[in-house]
């Protein structure tokens, strides 16, 4: 009687055991491996704040992240660690290594799951391959793509259930239709099985056709839905008591998704966009969407488990601030890796194809002063693309001028601007900081458009950015542009927003048949179309080459030129007036807003 009594009173205290799982989000690195300068906003957190207001102050750095990481395993053995996303490509460290020199430094972090962002598939289908998977499945043809030095990898599990072979060939070791990484993985803490799906970036073939040479991307909502549904019901069935979503496809996306899948999946978590949830997106299915802003921040996921069921989650944004002792030997492996970027000639060009931009300065070189600051934390207009757009068309001549809508950004202020620990500016830009804000190999080229195709440009960049479709949305910005004015609606549907354009400083409309001399940048693989930035339309394109190399201009050339004999200059003027006055950050949550104004709907974690 007495062993039957103590058999029921363990079973019930073990039916009833309470064990905590604390998850970890860590995205969009960017290959950020130091701490640096970034805006950020104050004010209240989640709603739109009129008082709402941005300062500069200094986060990130893998040595004070691995800090934080050790804290809290120490704290919780039941941890997991997430990457999500963008984690190679971004710097001048990872541009002159095909991102070998962050590899080291991310794998010191113990990263237990991971998944793959945009950006990691920028090196080519060749260095993607040599990256995540093994040998034998690197096709011939592309051994011919990779550098002369190994490719390092990372030492943890990459998933992607939406990222399949598609056969180039005879020679193809690969099979057509199976998945290029796991789709799914499964950890299992003190009982507990945690089911984790990954989803990678779905705009890779939007970027450059070349990068997806051999490799298929789920594309559309509901092959997205019945994905999820898919999987999260496969891992339900091995047992699975948690299902998780690592997704890099953007908050609007994953936002969207929450709402139409089958109730089961626990928690989405967003990259990609650099959006920072304060507290949690609830939705239809009772799936929480969580997005970690980028490397300046560590998400943190508590979920009580009792008896294999979630019964309470708890959500957490942990800021990496200066006051976090740096981990000794991260920051040994951090100082190794950027060693040879500081010497006085890291006599350095790009690993990957023809020489167009060359390293032969330390990156802690000052290039030049701002005389405003500069910063793309704008999904509209900002003041960098409008500097540097302005530049363009000073220095070429053109009528009109384009930048991309990257959302790089590594913001520098004038001199006398005060930052969050009351230092203050000096207004020095650095060639580390325009690296930052140009983190590929790309020219400047010249060309010609009609005033029909530019409006298009525009409506296509709004549609992108804008639309109520999440997955109409690509996650980028809209980019800058300097010689017109345009006036729009945002709340206007997609192809509609634009009200009118004019040239800029005139009232003199834009029309269809008018043709407009431009300067943008060129990226690789627009050689020989009529693209130019990404986007079509152009004609009589042409690189523009500077007399005193006898090479084409890069970006980064161009700013460093113009700033021997001026500083960069920043100004007040806005391309774009949105007569539907929309709040933007930092007065509105996020940067790119939600569909619909959700961007602060939660539950109480």
């Amino acid at each position: 009687m007495k062993t039957l009594i103590l058999f029921s009173f363990l079973f019930t205290l073990n039916l009833f055991a309470q064990t905590k799982i604390t998850l970890l989000q860590f995205n969009d690195l960017h290959a950020h491996l130091t701490p640096h300068k970034t805006l950020v906003r104050v004010g209240d957190p989640c709603l739109t704040d009129p008082n709402g207001r941005a300062i500069i102050g200094e986060r990130g750095g893998l040595a004070r992240l691995k800090t934080l990481v050790n804290r809290f395993k120490s704290q919780n053995p039941n941890t997991i660690l997430m990457n999500i996303g963008d984690t190679y490509h971004g710097g001048v460290e990872a541009s002159y290594t095909t991102g070998n020199a962050i590899v080291d430094p991310v794998n010191q972090l113990g990263i237990d799951v991971g998944v793959p962002g945009n950006w990691d598939f920028a090196y080519g289908p060749a260095v993607f391959r040599k990256r995540y998977l093994p040998s034998a499945l690197i096709p011939t043809m592309f051994q011919k793509m990779l550098p002369s030095y190994p490719i390092k990898t990372p030492t943890f599990t990459n998933i992607a259930a939406n990222l399949t072979f598609k056969n180039v060939g005879p020679l193809d070791p690969t099979i057509e239709g199976n998945h290029v990484l796991p789709p799914t993985m499964m950890i299992e803490k003190n009982g507990v099985k945690i089911g984790f799906i990954g989803i990678t970036s779905d705009i890779v073939p939007q970027m450059d056709k070349r990068l997806t040479m051999g490799f298929n991307f789920v594309q559309g909502e509901e092959n997205y839905k019945n994905l999820i549904n898919k999987y999260a019901s496969e891992l339900r069935k091995q047992g699975a008591h948690i299902v998780m979503v690592m997704s890099e496809l953007g908050i609007q996306k994953a936002y969207r998704l929450a709402q139409i899948i089958n109730p089961g999946v626990d928690v989405i978590f967003s990259a990609h966009t650099h959006e920072l949830t304060y507290k949690p997106l609830t939705s239809a299915s009772g799936t929480w969407v969580v997005e970690s802003g980028h490397d300046a921040y560590l998400g943190k996921m508590d979920l009580t488990v009792v008896n294999g069921k979630v019964v309470k989650k708890k959500w957490e944004v942990h800021t990496i601030t200066p006051d976090i002792p740096e981990d000794l030997e991260m920051l040994a492996l951090v100082k190794n890796e950027r060693e040879s970027f500081l010497r006085t000639d890291p006599n350095m060009n790009n690993p990957l194809g023809p020489k167009i931009q060359e390293l032969h300065q330390p990156i802690s070189t000052v290039v030049g002063y701002t005389t405003g600051l500069l910063t793309r934390m704008n999904s509209l207009e900002n003041s960098f693309n409008n500097a540097f757009t302005d530049l363009l068309r000073k220095k070429t001549g053109a009528q009109l001028a384009i930048s991309s809508g990257f959302r790089y950004d590594s913001p520098v202020a004038q001199h006398g601007f005060l930052y969050e620990d009351e230092s203050v500016a000096s207004g020095e830009i650095t060639l580390e900081d325009l690296y930052r804000f140009f983190p590929g190999f790309a020219t400047i080229a010249t060309a010609e458009i009609r005033g029909d195709s530019l409006k298009m440009i525009v409506e296509e960049r709004l549609t992108k950015t804008y639309s109520q479709n999440a997955f109409l949305q690509e996650g980028g910005w809209v980019g800058g542009f300097s010689g017109i004015d345009i006036t729009l609606n945002l709340n206007k549907p997609d192809g509609a927003r634009v009200i009118g354009i004019k040239y800029s400083g005139t009232d003199k409309d834009l029309k269809a048949d008018d043709v407009l001399s431009v300067a943008s940048c060129k990226a690789p693989g627009e050689e020989a179309s009529n693209m130019l930035c990404r986007h079509s339309g152009f004609t009589n394109k042409a690189e523009l080459i500077n007399s005193s190399t006898g090479k084409a201009w890069t970006p980064i050339d161009m700013l460093v030129d113009y700033m021997k004999t001026d500083n960069l200059q920043v100004g007040k003027r806005h391309s774009f007036v949105d007569v539907s006055r929309n709040a933007i950050w930092p007065q509105y949550m996020f940067v790119q807003p939600l569909p619909n104004d959700l961007s602060c709907i939660g539950s109480k974690n």
